[in-house]
């Protein structure tokens, strides 16, 4: 099969002649095929240039004509000029154009009308288009290769997705996460670009992903180092932000080899955001555990996770303390004394399991160690539950949601609900409703609960400030 691509100025009647013969011999041959690009007569030079630049190929004229090996985009090899495609042409097909060169003029004027036309009809459209910026930081997280597929297909953003990979340096592994997303060929995706500038990266962003995990040598950080030689990313980041994206920007925190300090990190990121209001648009994700314990609770009801509801994470700190409250844990679908449709009936999941001692000694400790055990069953770090939290967790703040009633943990804001008068960020209790979230007013907790969140509040804060806060002289 011959694929050929004839490109030249709009204008050019050598141009003309060269894709009426491709017509010609598209239309006689059935393994004949052919692509043509008629360029601006202005950005002709500049054109030609760069195409002969990627390629190692030297041609001046119009129009130029090269045949590929494989489909429109591979490898190719230059034929050359208008003359040297008729020669080709009549040599192995014995077919010629015969138009005249006034018809010729006529066509390659007619050619470069239809060319204006059609750049104003796209002109139009993309100015019709309400673009939504994408920003994900930090591609090269291993979790980005499991939701960014979910991400375009489920249409959880808007139909114009345009993505910017925000990295330092460019590497072999961006090029080929930028050419594994491309070969999604999402209908809601856009464009999508490679961005080494964090100004560029979040301007006018709509939604940002901070994937980033902090250095390995942040506890071997001197005191008397100066402050712009250590290099925290999430301040940079923070900065970037604030100053570039617009002001209603949504931004999820959730590295993965740094998810414990998830919590930490939140309440430093807020402490740099000036234009942009944390309270209502940072959220950290604590969804991972909340997963995790639905998962072995269900595991022991021998039921699916997606039949429990209402498991809330509380607290979330540096070592990884946090407690899993079950009050208001409910399940469905069980196999009980009362039968009913799934999900139309809800059962107390506390009420369902026999032994209150599991719940009471071995359950937070199941919770702590699954990751770890299914990273040994694995031999490698298991990933799957960290991806569909993200997952999970944007589809739930970015859709509307108006009929679910369940209860979800994220850290947020926390000042000023259930009982919290600390101006700080913690997984709480939050419900997803039109593209927000909302903490739950009278919300009753367990005289346990209450007691462990002081403990974990207590402990976070002072924690946090010696590790992150004070070191760049930001205070609660």
């Amino acid at each position: 099969m011959a694929k050929f691509v004839i490109a030249g100025k709009a204008n050019c009647p050598y141009f003309a002649k060269a894709e009426l013969l491709g017509d010609e011999l598209a239309l006689n041959l059935p393994g004949f095929k052919i692509h043509k690009i008629p360029v601006d007569p202005d950005h002709w030079d500049t054109w030609l240039k760069d195409l002969c630049q990627k390629n190692n190929w030297k041609h001046s004229k119009s129009p130029i004509v090269w045949r590929e090996l494989l489909d429109r985009g591979g490898k190719g090899i230059l034929l050359g000029d208008g003359n040297a495609f008729q020669e080709y042409a009549l040599t192995y097909y014995g077919i010629k154009c015969e138009l005249t060169s006034g018809d010729l003029t006529k066509i390659g004027t007619e050619n470069e009308e239809t060319f204006h036309i059609v750049e104003q009809e796209h002109k139009k459209v993309l100015a019709s288009i309400i673009p939504f910026n994408l920003t994900i930081s930090n591609p090269e997280s291993p979790a980005l290769y499991f939701i960014i597929n979910e991400l375009l297909n489920e249409n959880v953003f808007s139909k114009d997705i345009f993505i910017r990979l925000y990295c330092k340096n460019q590497t072999e592994n961006i090029e080929g996460i930028f050419m594994e997303i491309q070969d999604l060929a999402s209908p809601h995706l856009r464009s999508i670009k490679v961005v080494q500038d964090p100004a560029e990266a979040f301007k006018d962003c709509d939604f940002a992903i901070i994937l980033d995990d902090l250095d390995e040598d942040i506890d071997e950080k001197n005191e008397d180092e100066d402050l712009e030689k250590y290099k925290n990313p999430y301040i940079n980041l923070a900065k970037a932000i604030d100053q570039n994206a617009k002001q209603n920007c949504k931004i999820l925190i959730s590295p993965f080899n740094s998810r414990n300090e998830t919590y930490a990190l939140v309440n430093l990121v807020s402490k740099y955001l000036k234009r942009i209001n944390p309270k209502k648009y940072l959220i950290g994700n604590s969804m991972c555990d909340e997963m995790i314990a639905k998962a072995i609770v269900a595991h022991r009801l021998r039921i699916n996770p997606a039949y429990v509801s209402n498991v809330i994470v509380m607290g979330q700190n540096l070592s990884d303390s946090f407690y899993v409250d079950l009050t208001y844990a409910r399940v469905t679908d069980f196999d009980g004394a009362v039968w009913a449709k799934t999900g139309t009936h809800w059962l107390n999941l506390i009420s369902m399991v026999a032994d209150k001692q599991w719940i009471n000694k071995d359950f937070i400790s199941l919770v702590i160690d699954r990751e770890n055990s299914v990273s040994e069953m694995l031999r490698r770090k298991s990933i799957l539950v960290f991806a569909q939290s993200i997952v999970k967790l944007i589809n739930l703040w970015n859709l509307p949601h108006e009929k679910d009633t369940s209860l979800y943990s994220a850290i947020v804001y926390a000042k000023g609900n259930y009982g919290i008068k600390e101006d700080i960020f913690l997984s709480i209790p939050v419900k997803f409703e039109k593209e927000s979230y909302f903490c739950i007013k009278n919300f009753r907790m367990s005289d346990q609960t209450e007691s462990v969140l002081e403990e974990i509040i207590a402990d976070t804060k002072t924690r946090i400030s010696k590790k992150f806060i004070d070191d760049y002289h930001v205070h609660f």
